[in-house]
């Protein structure tokens, strides 16, 4: 495939959700209660308000590190209280999640290396789209998140990010694996992310970051390439080491060379990378 780049990892929020400053419940347009949380979600922005003078330093102190680790997490929330967390690594986190009496959500992990949520306030909940807000006491500053989410919903040609079969490939082997068992997983892999953009377009989630993409692909307008492969990449936690993850990316480049025809669909980026991948997956 022979690509064409463009800049396009920072694709534009919406606006309405960055502007947003309705008072808590306002926008409560039909009632939030337990069970409308059940299923799929992702968080696609968050954003802050603040008076104080040291808002800056805050941000740069508080609030950037925290857009890059919980921006595009996705949730998983089930009726029984267990959630399971997606920030777009190998791992994904188990936890519990309660909803009490003053529309107030909890959210508690199991892993307490990673970053414990906090009590959230239900403020906007329309058409697939809710709004949480904590507020963080920082010395003399109040900072107000807001955390927007979409719903995922899924069809036919949207499948469920959260299906195991489809998350087959995130079971760490326990030994190093043959030629055969490590294509399989390469496959696993490419046609989960063909499901994970099918997401983003069918549920028209307006951002997302390359740097969760578990995978070695480069990504740009007109085409999707390959990046070199470096140990160090989280990428390589998919296999059992380095030795099968080079032979994963040796795969990968193999496949690279026999697509001749990328797909057209119009200039939709998003779409072409989900046929893209599949093509690719089908060419190991």
């Amino acid at each position: 495939m022979r690509p064409v780049y463009i800049l396009f990892i920072a694709i534009a929020l919406i606006a309405a959700c960055e502007t947003e400053k309705n008072k808590p419940n306002a926008n409560l347009h039909v009632p939030f209660r337990k069970d409308s949380l059940v299923g799929n979600w992702m968080i696609i922005s968050l954003n802050t308000t603040s008076s104080n003078n040291q808002y800056e330093n805050l941000m740069d102190s508080v609030i950037n590190p925290m857009k890059e680790k919980i921006v595009l997490s996705a949730f998983s929330f089930q009726p029984e209280g267990t959630v399971l967390i997606d920030e777009g690594k190998v791992e994904r986190t188990n936890g519990q999640w309660k909803f009490n009496s003053s529309k107030q959500l909890l959210i508690q992990q199991e892993d307490t290396s990673l970053m414990t949520m906090p009590l959230f306030s239900v403020t906007r909940y329309r058409n697939d789209s809710l709004t949480l807000e904590n507020i963080i006491e920082h010395k003399k500053e109040n900072l107000h998140i807001r955390y927007i989410l979409k719903r995922l919903r899924n069809n036919d040609s949207v499948p469920n990010l959260f299906d195991p079969a489809l998350n087959k490939w995130r079971e760490k082997p326990l030994h190093a694996e043959d030629e055969a068992a490590i294509r399989s997983r390469l496959k696993q892999v490419l046609y989960y992310y063909a499901a994970y953009f099918a997401n983003i377009s069918g549920n028209k989630i307006p951002v997302f970051n390359i740097q969760k993409i578990l995978c070695p692909i480069l990504f740009y307008s007109g085409g999707i390439g390959l990046q070199k492969f470096h140990k160090g990449n989280e990428w390589k936690k998919i296999f059992y080491d380095n030795s099968d993850a080079e032979k994963a990316h040796a795969m990968l480049g193999h496949a690279f060379s026999d697509i001749k025809d990328y797909p057209d669909k119009g200039g939709n980026y998003v779409q072409e990378y989900v046929v893209a991948l599949k093509m690719v997956a089908d060419a190991l």
